[in-house]
């Protein structure tokens, strides 16, 4: 019985390691950058060019929150898979009264870091929303 139980345990910790990988399919892709740079380098230095830009490190991640635009770019540390690497969330008020997020990734990474990189935002962007909406 406990050779089961730790083979259980076992399954668990490669599913929780592999974030879901196993059985996910590819997610498709845009055949040219949609985040409005080339490169998530030169978007940063854009980013560093607006003087209302502000900028953050969160967990070695740069963060610029950019107020003119309601856009928070999400750029991962070079230790990350996913690097080079930029995440583009700009909220707008929905017509609902609601707040909608357009999410926009550029990654130069392997495709399954990429997939990684953008089911994790789609998760916290769905947690975020849950949370507007006081916690359903």
């Amino acid at each position: 019985m406990a050779s089961v139980r730790k083979a259980g345990w076992v399954a668990i910790a490669i599913a929780l390691a592999f974030g879901g990988r196993l059985q996910a399919d590819p997610l498709t892709e845009q055949p040219r950058s949609t985040i409005g740079y080339p490169t998530p380098d030169a978007a940063l230095a854009a980013l560093h060019a607006k003087p209302d830009v502000e900028f953050s490190t969160q967990d070695g991640w740069t963060i610029a929150s950019d107020p003119e635009t309601n856009t928070v770019w999400s750029f991962p540390p070079q230790r990350d898979p996913a690097y080079p690497a930029v995440v583009k969330r700009q909220m707008t008020p929905a017509a609902d009264g609601k707040v909608a997020v357009q999410m926009d990734v550029l990654c130069s990474a392997t495709k399954v870091a990429c997939d990684d990189l953008v089911r994790a935002f789609e998760r916290m962007n769905d947690e975020a929303q849950r949370q507007l909406r006081g916690g359903e």
